[in-house]
């Protein structure tokens, strides 16, 4: 999905070439029909290629995937799941200080409303 969020759309072949590693083409063919299953890709035929689109915006892929994780792996709480990240020990100074402006603005927008 990351080679086609990047690039906007591609072939097999493109987004073979462009995997870290050494991906056989039919593995990567595989893969890629089992996301056109699930509704994360499109396809155009043009001449015997199929070129390939993301559905879904990887914002939105993000959403479905940390909300998949909270449910499955952190009991439903999204606390848990921040917890953890913290205490993992592998966030920067940085990374804290982003996340605590997101909370601060987090907290700043609810108490407009």
């Amino acid at each position: 999905m990351r080679v086609i969020w990047h690039s906007g759309e591609a072939t097999i072949k493109q987004i073979q070439e462009h995997l870290p590693g050494e991906h056989h083409y039919n593995s990567v063919l595989t893969i890629v029909r089992v996301l056109e299953q699930k509704g994360h890709l499109t396809y155009r035929v043009e001449g015997k290629a199929h070129i390939y689109k993301a559905k879904v915006s990887h914002k939105k892929a993000r959403r479905g995937v940390i909300s998949h994780l909270v449910d499955n792996v952190f009991g439903g709480s999204a606390v848990s799941l921040v917890l953890n990240l913290v205490e993992a020990g592998d966030l920067s100074q940085q990374d804290l200080d982003e996340i605590q402006k997101q909370i601060s603005e987090a907290k700043n927008k609810e108490k407009k409303k």
